[in-house]
């Protein structure tokens, strides 16, 4: 606990910084509210704040995990919405008061006699009112998506891939990918149930499963267990792990609690009826006899933040033939760029998840695409070809953090093979 606390003060330092600078100019901008309003609106601001400082290390305390998935989506959403309204405030704010210090030195070097400070004022309310206006937009942006059920509007992502060498009995096969389920954040049954139907309505030949099934802990998945078997697919439902499915972000009272945690993990998938691939290939058969190499890797990406390195790809492609094409299932699309790409030509596919296109920004399908998440990943969703090798990042079932989706919205991905 002391160890969090220590962790958490200099972000509520910041944050608290943040408060009285923003507080400082709300008195710049909006001049003419009587004293009265000012005071309310201080204490209103500060209160809120406070309950959300205090709060959070109390919650954690408490048992954070043990609160629902509902309440905790409402917490972070707000904390992020309120930290994203700081963020793109401050550097009109900033402005402000440079404008404001360059006139100041102005003045001194050249005083002139004092006609007023009316048009100085007008200029200074006008960028701190400009600074509030600018951070309101993601306040409502994303506060309007986690309300308005974004998080749970499914989108169907259709794409004819043509792989080199694909056997004839695989041509025209349709293979659907989900990923990044997050279970400990959904809240909404019948949304899942919508998405889970979206599934099956396409009847998949074959269903991937591309990591990430909880946020921390194997238990998060029990409510929707019953749901998640009805995935179903006649040549199989395969899977991997993803960075969350380890226990690796919770703090364990013992070794033996993690490891049974995980050992809970592997039954999950098994209860489901996923088989799931452990730095290892399975080969599936077509009607003439023909197989289709299919590799699934443990966890592995460029950033530590983003979980340990579990995945062994040599050791996964054992015994496969080194020319016959291969569909690999690997958590993060990092992989793809740093151990796949030109290193192993037999892999004619790679399917990825993870990056959940950071649930904003701007995406038309053919034309353009744009998130945070491409400041972090080159290939952050979608389907890209690199000579003889495709990859295809599926944008995430699921959510985390944010209950919301902002212009990435979540994805079923089909892909039919030819």
């Amino acid at each position: 606990m002391f160890r969090l606390l220590a962790g958490y003060l200099p972000f509520v330092l910041v944050n608290l910084a943040l408060d009285f600078y923003i507080l400082r100019h709300g008195v710049l901008a909006f001049p003419g509210l009587s004293p009265s309003s000012r005071r309310r609106g201080k204490i209103l601001f500060l209160a809120l704040m406070g309950a959300i400082y205090l709060g959070m290390p109390l919650l954690a305390w408490m048992g954070w995990e043990e609160r629902s998935a509902f309440f905790r989506n409402t917490v972070q959403t707000t904390v992020l919405a309120l930290l994203a309204f700081k963020v793109w405030a401050l550097p009109w704010l900033l402005l402000e008061d440079g404008a404001r210090g360059l006139n100041g030195l102005w003045r001194w070097l050249r005083p002139v006699p004092a006609h007023g400070n009316k048009e100085g004022m007008s200029r200074g309310a006008f960028l701190s009112r400009l600074g509030f206006l600018v951070g309101a937009v993601p306040l409502l942006g994303l506060g309007g998506a986690a309300v308005s059920g974004s998080a749970y509007r499914y989108r169907v992502h259709r794409h004819t891939l043509r792989l080199k060498d694909l056997p004839g009995s695989f041509r025209g096969k349709r293979l659907v990918q989900i990923s990044d389920l997050h279970t400990g954040s959904l809240d909404d049954a019948e949304g899942v149930r919508r998405g889970i139907q979206m599934i099956q309505d396409l009847k998949p030949d074959i269903v991937v499963f591309t990591g990430d099934l909880v946020n921390t802990q194997t238990n998060e998945v029990g409510p929707w267990m019953e749901m998640l078997k009805l995935i179903k697919a006649p040549m199989g439902v395969y899977s991997v792990l993803g960075n969350h499915d380890y226990g690796d972000y919770k703090s364990w009272p013992d070794e033996e609690s993690k490891a049974r945690n995980f050992e809970e993990m592997l039954q999950v998938h098994r209860d489901l009826g996923w088989q799931l691939l452990r730095n290892e290939a399975v080969q599936i058969k077509g009607e003439n006899g023909e197989f289709l190499a299919l590799i699934g890797c443990e966890n592995w990406g460029r950033r530590s933040g983003f979980g340990k390195r579990y995945g062994n790809l040599t050791q996964a492609m054992e015994g496969l033939s080194t020319t016959a094409p291969k569909i690999l299932l690997t958590h993060d699309p990092s992989h793809f760029d740093l151990e796949v790409l030109g290193k192993h030509p037999s892999i004619a596919l790679t399917l990825c998840g993870h990056t959940h296109g950071m649930q904003m920004g701007i995406d038309i399908p053919g034309r353009w695409r744009w998130s945070p998440a491409s400041w972090v990943y080159p290939h952050w969703a979608g389907h890209y070809e690199l000579g003889d090798q495709q990859l295809y990042v599926n944008r995430g079932f699921g959510f985390v953090g944010f209950r919301g989706r902002l212009g990435i919205y979540p994805e079923i991905t089909c892909l039919e093979l030819a």
